[in-house]
């Protein structure tokens, strides 16, 4: 039988394999588009479909043979180097241009040094997929991927049989439990430790996203609200970045500053309203109704 989704009696390293293999479909479906032509949103849907199977290995690598998924990692993150320039562009650029939409001083030049910036990290990221050894790269992850029994660890009478219902609890919790960690230095959290709360929230949510169809309408309800707290501290990343890319601007230097100035303004403004927005997800109710879901899988 062939499964599209994980259900909780499926042993734990054949839904790793069922997962990696959606996110790996993914990744496939934009590559044409990623090579050719760099297009923002296969960039954007390539990037989010390999962070996604970074927090797979960081799963299910206990469920492999030691090592197995290490020089995966390794060819997937050489991949992701490459793509960042691009998004991190990309979202520049956006950002830059809603500004100048409202400004009382649109910000010309530097708009237009962020569009050649563009243009030479698509071209660069277009001659770095045309390499054979990135297509490779695919290949090897596809076959572990698409090859039932690839990569288990060696056999042992005294091995138990892991499933879904019995792993799924207590990771869930822990990536929960480390969120909730970070929170707790609200309202004095500093920008890096805000940005390690982003990162716990993106994991959690891509735990929680996995495990959809087992959690039901409990873990929807937790993905909507670690989602929309998540995209609050992306908002929040970007100001950041944004300040910092500015500080360090040679050319154009005037409109630079006029920009700094005003993400400066946007991210003090996102960090007064962090922990208010932390309490939205915050919620005990919620907590209780993904609880309930675990203890009955």
């Amino acid at each position: 039988m062939t499964l599209s989704m994980v259900i909780p009696d499926l042993l734990m390293v054949e839904a790793g394999r069922l997962l990696m293999a959606n996110e790996l479909a993914i990744v496939q479906t934009y590559w044409p588009d990623l090579r050719l032509s760099t297009e923002a949103r296969a960039v954007h849907e390539t990037r989010k479909a390999i962070r996604r199977t970074f927090t797979l290995f960081k799963l299910f690598a206990p469920f492999f043979a030691g090592g197995e998924l290490d020089p995966h990692r390794r060819g997937l993150r050489k991949i992701m180097r490459r793509l960042a320039p691009c998004r991190d562009t990309t979202v520049f650029r956006m950002k830059l241009a809603i500004y100048n939409e409202t400004a009382e001083r649109s910000l010309t030049e530097l708009a237009g040094d962020w569009d050649t910036k563009q243009i030479a990290a698509d071209d660069a990221l277009r001659q770095y997929l045309a390499r054979p050894s990135v297509a490779a790269v695919l290949e090897r992850y596809a076959q572990l991927t698409g090859t039932a029994g690839s990569g288990l660890p060696a056999a042992s009478d005294n091995a138990a049989p892991v499933r879904v219902r019995h792993a799924l609890p207590a990771m869930v919790f822990q990536r929960l439990g480390t969120v909730q960690a970070y929170g707790d230095l609200l309202p004095d959290a500093t920008e890096d430790q805000l940005h390690q709360l982003r990162i716990q929230f993106k994991e959690l949510r891509y735990t929680l996203s996995f495990f959809k169809e087992v959690l039901g309408e409990a873990g929807n309800a937790f993905i909507e609200v670690s989602r929309s707290m998540q995209d609050f501290l992306g908002d929040l990343n970007d100001a950041r970045v944004a300040v910092d890319l500015m500080a360090k601007t040679e050319e154009h230097r005037e409109e630079a500053a006029i920009y700094r100035a005003f993400q400066q303004s946007r991210l003090e403004e996102l960090m007064a309203e962090a922990p208010e927005r932390y309490a939205d997800f915050d919620q005990p109710a919620l907590r209780l109704e993904l609880a309930t879901a675990l203890a009955t899988l």
